[in-house]
Order: structure tokens, then sequence, then C-alpha cells
């Protein structure tokens, strides 16, 4: 990149080092939630499969207080 277009680039980002510091913060605390959000989602899974398996044993087997 020539010395120009380095110093145009510069000049169009009027943000300002406070601004693109905030933003990187916002970045990075969204980046996290999302990371939260999977690993919550990884666990509900295994949590999901459980109830899967526990639905088809009940289901499997006449319930004793009904009357056939």
């Amino acid at each position: 990149m020539a010395a120009a277009e380095v110093s145009s680039v510069i000049a169009a980002d009027t943000r300002g080092k406070h601004r693109i510091l905030a933003e990187l913060k916002r970045l990075e605390q969204e980046t996290n939630s999302l990371e939260e959000e999977l690993e919550e989602l990884e666990r509900t899974e295994k949590v999901s499969a459980a109830c899967q398996q526990l639905l088809l044993n009940v289901e499997s087997k006449p319930d004793p207080l009904l009357p056939v």
C-alpha cells in the first residue's frame, strides 16, 4: 500500500482510538456470549439424548395404574 493510501485510510477513520477500543470490547463480549451459548447447546444435546432414551423406556412399558 502506498503512503498516500495509508494516510487516506487513516484520515477516513474518524472514529478515534476510544471508539475502536469500545467496539473491540463489544465484539469480545459477543464472542464470549456466543461461546457460552455453544457450550450450553453441546450439553443440551447430551441431556436431550438421555431424555429420548427415558421416553422410549417409559413408553414401552404399560402403566400399571391404567385399566387395560
